[in-house]
């Protein structure tokens, strides 16, 4: 089956034009998927020495191209190097175009892409260690591969919800009370209480995979090099059975989410076709207040629900940022700019381009003058609340081994979404929620090989 990635540029086409046309705004005129003059066509470059001073950069982030060429601009001034994009063209992923290059003989020497596919990049081989950016920065460090470091984050986008404000009289909280009121909401308000998505999409896979974690499930055990299924193991197994009954008593309130993606549990809240839905980040918001700005009032964050009694241990933030491509002209060039990338001046506008959507790497940042200026934020503080309030529960699905250890079939699992596969075996294909627990255990398993 193929990998399927979870980049920004799908975030934003999931949740339709509208929302890239309002994130590209925040930039003032940045050109979203831009395909410009400024773009490297595969080839350009040629090889010889050249190579060894343009380092070759691959992005799916045009929507920023305008402060990303003042970044390269000014570290081409003070580096004896220069910077060429490839921005990915629209319908067009990292993945394919990075094959693309590789195939003619031009592989990037730096890629735009999360921690998950990082550390498949260093598993294959691909990847440059790029520790001097990372260690002792304060940075995240997701992809530690026997203390070198593979990926640099610019980025964290923590999952998030929204619920009407109007319909809803309180944040429900809890898996109890979340289906009382979904309940009640689906039988007094004429308007679904929630939603529920399932099939092999990134939006039903990181529910899933969220809801199991708010019911202390450890889906895997182990080391790296030895990491092992235990979503059907003991007490685990009971905790996993549970979740799904509770996405399976929460789907009777809820539009039929097969096969969606974030753009329609949004365009679901934006068409008051339901009251409540899991997304990511403040993207609702920000699609939401292009299409239909009397509704952004109404609206109102939400970490997931938890079962009465549990805490918000674990909370799924996806990492986006960059990694060094090994078999490129220009490897040490390539760490200078990743590292200078992070320290730049414009380095907070750049994650400040998606307010609300995206956040910060590091806590400083978050607490940052420039994100406490920012006037989307500043509209939101309940947003930012709930961020700051559970800062410390950010995690990749990535790292999930022993001790936060990298994990590889959890990165695979999330590659082919297997977790909103189980939720439409349990909802589409009329598994019990024991059954569904054996199936994705199964799945699971045999991604080990």
């Amino acid at each position: 089956m193929a990998r399927q990635h979870s980049t920004r540029r799908k975030f934003l086409t999931a949740a339709g034009g509208a929302t890239a046309v309002a994130v590209a705004g925040c930039t003032g005129g940045s050109e979203s998927d831009s395909e410009g003059d400024s773009a490297t066509t595969v080839g350009e470059v040629e090889s010889g020495d050249a190579t060894q001073t343009t380092i070759k950069y691959l992005s799916d982030r045009g929507d920023s191209k305008q402060v990303i060429d003042q970044i390269i601009s000014e570290f081409e001034s003070e580096h004896d190097y220069t910077v060429d994009v490839t921005y990915t063209s629209k319908g067009t992923s990292t993945d394919e175009q990075l094959q693309k290059m590789r195939a003619a003989g031009n592989p990037p020497d730096v890629v735009f892409d999360t921690s998950a596919d990082a550390y498949r990049y260093q598993r294959d081989g691909d990847a440059a260690p790029v520790s001097e950016a990372v260690q002792g920065t304060g940075l995240p460090d997701p992809v530690n591969v026997d203390g070198e470091s593979y990926f640099v984050a610019t980025m964290v986008e923590p999952l998030m919800g929204w619920y009407r404000n109007d319909i809803y009289e309180e944040n429900p909280t809890t898996w109890e009370t979340w289906q009382s009121e979904a309940q009640r909401v689906s039988e007094e308000e004429d308007i679904n209480g929630y939603v529920v998505q399932s099939g092999q999409t990134n939006n039903a896979d990181t529910s899933i995979t969220q809801y199991h974690w708010q019911n202390d499930v450890d889906i895997y055990s182990g080391p790296s090099d030895d990491i092992q299924v235990t979503i059907d193991d003991e007490d685990n197994r009971q905790g996993a059975i549970e979740t799904y009954e509770w996405v399976q008593q929460m789907a009777e309130y809820a539009p039929n989410g097969s096969g969606w993606e974030w753009g329609d549990a949004i365009a679901a809240l934006q068409q008051e076709n339901a009251a409540a839905a899991m997304s990511v980040g403040g993207l609702p918001i920000l699609t939401i207040s292009a299409n239909r700005p009397d509704l952004v009032e109404k609206l109102s964050p939400t970490a997931f629900p938890v079962p009465d009694g549990n805490g918000q241990d674990k909370w799924w933030a996806y990492m986006e940022g960059h990694v060094v491509w090994n078999s490129g002209g220009a490897t040490d060039g390539a760490r200078q700019f990743v590292d200078f990338f992070s320290k730049s001046e414009r380095f907070m506008d750049f994650v400040l381009s998606a307010p609300l959507f995206q956040f910060p790497p590091t806590r400083e940042g978050l607490d940052s003058e420039a994100v406490r200026n920012n006037e989307t934020i500043q509209n939101h503080p309940d947003v930012m609340e709930l961020v700051r309030d559970n800062w410390d529960a950010f995690t990749s699905v990535l790292a999930t081994g022993d001790d936060g250890a990298p994990n590889i079939v959890a990165a695979d699992a999330y590659g082919q979404q297997v977790f909103g596969q189980s939720a439409e075996q349990l909802l589409v294909g009329g598994r019990s929620p024991e059954e569904t627990v054996d199936w994705v255990a199964e799945e699971l398993r045999g991604l080990q090989d």
